[in-house]
């Protein structure tokens, strides 16, 4: 593919949707493009920020946190998949509203509970406990959530 086409091609791309930089690498790599037209291509699409790393991680943080409900951890650990920069995928896990995380991991707890049969709660904590880590909660967030859960199932009698 010539580099002219392949570089409108890619801006097309960024232009409808947010891309990391190791996207459109792998993408310019794919097309059997010179390293030099490579380079030249990210160059342009930096200059004219069609690609913007630290733009990427907050819309990919956001997205995968109010749509697929996912923890930071499972978030975090995306974005290094991607090649994201440490300090990039810190302030994109900042810009999660706190209080909106713990009220998403507490709703994501009291579903999970209701489908777990009745049994010791020291069994349901620790499945609650499985299932929010593998969700990408961390121990504390969660620890925190299943106490207040619990609390509240204590007070309404249901345990």
């Amino acid at each position: 593919m010539k580099e002219e086409k392949a570089l409108n091609i890619i801006a097309g791309l960024c232009s409808k949707k947010e891309y990391c930089t190791q996207d459109v690498l792998t993408k310019l790599q794919k097309w059997e493009l010179t390293e030099e037209a490579i380079r030249k291509i990210l160059d342009f699409l930096y200059r004219h920020q069609f690609i913007d790393d630290s733009r990427f991680a907050k819309a990919y943080a956001e997205d995968k946190f109010q749509f697929n409900h996912w923890g930071k951890q499972k978030i975090a650990m995306m974005l290094r998949q991607k090649n994201i920069p440490s300090d990039i995928v810190t302030a994109a896990l900042e810009s999660l509203n706190a209080q909106t995380y713990d009220e998403t991991c507490l709703t994501l707890l009291k579903q999970k509970l209701a489908t777990l049969p009745p049994e010791a709660s020291y069994r349901q904590k620790a499945k609650l406990i499985r299932f929010g880590l593998g969700r990408g909660f961390d121990y504390d967030t969660l620890h925190r959530c299943i106490g207040q859960l619990l609390s509240e199932e204590e007070n309404s009698g249901d345990i």
